[in-house]
């Protein structure tokens, strides 16, 4: 069965299809012909880690990459050697700011928008578990009167499943990628992404618009717009959904009393404070980046490097400062 693996490069980012049987040799070997070069290193996890030269026998899918989002950089040994460090009564290099990362933790308490009918915007932060977007969901389904039963994200991929197989002229080879038999016993599996397709599918099959806000960009997509009197709204951090209520006290931890749907006609409010809200998780949180796998390049001199210590290794190191993070394609 075919897995698909995400990637960040230099020139960009992309995917990867390999077979579920594939090496850690054998993904090198595809991204290099993906990335056109031929020395390179793929980091992975958090805190970032290389793959070794010993692994390149062990299975890819034992190593979970194929629930990650790789990062390919340079051959480290192949990186330009740095220049000699200023004297040490030089003050130190400063950081580029829009590097200088300090996030705080969305976990450590309630990340909330006040709104204008002085109650507040929240955001949920749904487990990393490759089912994001389905629990997002399944939270905010809690209660509405659909006459459905989506309360878990097992039942959600099931509902998705039979959508797709229950209309074929639909959902085709050409729109899935893959046969649609293969798709569904793929998105059934608790460690596959949901994307789009499943949005939309679960806009239609409930009633419901779905907002998604993109954090970094302060954008948002709507599923089932005009089509639907009830909305929910969802949170985009590039790698990761989460779910946006409404509280009544700012501090309220627990769930169980949170408004997670509205009235299209009557809730733009909710739509602005969602971007709001977003646009805290962007500069106070830098919640749209993960610092595991963003990569940067300095101008200067041609470096490349990932994540905050590198920065500030290479900016103490060579006194350069015009650095700046290498975008998704």
């Amino acid at each position: 069965m075919p897995i698909k693996i995400r990637y960040k490069a230099p020139s960009g980012g992309g995917t990867l299809d390999l077979d579920d049987t594939a090496t850690v040799g054998q993904l090198f070997d595809a991204l290099k012909e993906k990335t056109v070069s031929s020395d390179i290193t793929i980091k992975y996890g958090w805190p970032p880690k290389a793959l070794a030269a010993d692994q390149v026998e062990t299975s890819v899918v034992s190593l979970n990459l194929h629930r990650e989002s790789l990062t390919v950089v340079p051959a480290e040994t192949a990186a330009p050697a740095p220049a000699p460090a200023p004297a040490a009564t030089a003050p130190a290099a400063p950081v580029p700011a829009d590097l200088s990362f300090a996030p705080k933790d969305v976990k450590d308490r309630p990340v909330t928008i006040k709104m204008p009918t002085d109650t507040y915007l929240v955001l949920r932060v749904m487990p990393d578990d490759n089912s994001c977007m389905f629990t997002a969901i399944a939270g905010a389904l809690r209660g509405t009167n659909t006459g459905l039963d989506g309360s878990s994200p097992d039942k959600l991929r099931r509902i998705v499943a039979d959508h797709i197989l229950a209309k074929p002229d639909v959902y085709t080879k050409v729109v899935l990628e893959k046969e649609p038999r293969d798709y569904c016993a793929n998105m059934l599996r608790p460690d596959v992404w949901g994307g789009a397709i499943e949005l939309g599918i679960i806009s239609e099959v409930f009633g419901i618009e779905i907002c998604v806000v993109n954090v970094k960009e302060g954008t948002i997509i709507k599923y089932g717009e005009d089509q639907h009197e009830l909305r929910c709204v969802l949170v985009w951090s590039n790698i990761h959904y989460d779910r946006v209520a409404e509280i009544f006290d700012e501090n309220q931890v627990e769930d169980d009393f949170d408004v997670t749907t509205w009235n299209c006609l009557e809730s733009d409010h909710i739509l602005k404070s969602a971007k709001d809200l977003c646009r805290k998780l962007k500069d106070e949180y830098h919640y749209f980046t993960d610092t595991s796998d963003f990569v940067v390049r300095c101008n200067q001199c041609g470096w490349i490097g990932q994540g905050e210590n590198a920065v500030v290794m290479h900016s103490t190191k060579t006194g350069h400062i015009a650095i700046e993070e290498i975008p998704d394609s």
